[in-house]
């Protein structure tokens, strides 16, 4: 699922006033623009709404994440960010390296994605060293 300018903003206010978005929107939200507006709403509200954020991942702070709602975010993050690494692909435009470190940490089938975008695009001063994810310098 996406959404468009007016539900972005709309849950962005109601979460400032305290309200929790469901999992999907937060990640939505953090693998967006809207990151740093998100990461400082979660900060004020993580014990209320028992969340946290490992590696840019919303996690429930006291359950392991597989119920159906669970594996159904982690698979619409999964494909958000498939399409954040295809637009830069198509574009050359370096997504971030906190961005693809998450993706490289979190899912190995965008392990595959990432190496080749790092071949593709050496300008980005991102290489893999015996499997691992690092900036380098030219």
């Amino acid at each position: 699922m996406s959404l468009n300018q007016s539900e972005i903003f709309e849950w962005l206010d109601r979460a400032n006033v305290g309200e929790c978005p469901p999992l999907w929107v937060i990640q939505y939200l953090l693998d967006s623009k809207y990151y740093a507006s998100m990461r400082a709403t979660i900060s004020k509200f993580e014990k209320q709404w028992n969340l946290s954020v490992v590696n840019y991942q919303v996690q429930k702070s006291s359950e392991a994440l597989f119920t159906a709602e669970d594996i159904a975010m982690r698979s619409q993050a999964r494909l958000l960010r498939m399409e954040k690494l295809k637009k830069a692909s198509l574009v050359g435009e370096n997504p971030g390296f906190d961005f693809l470190l998450s993706c490289w940490n979190d899912d190995p089938a965008l392990q595959i994605v990432i190496k080749k975008l790092v071949a593709k695009f050496p300008q980005w001063g991102v290489a893999i060293v015996d499997g691992v994810l690092m900036k380098w310098e030219r």
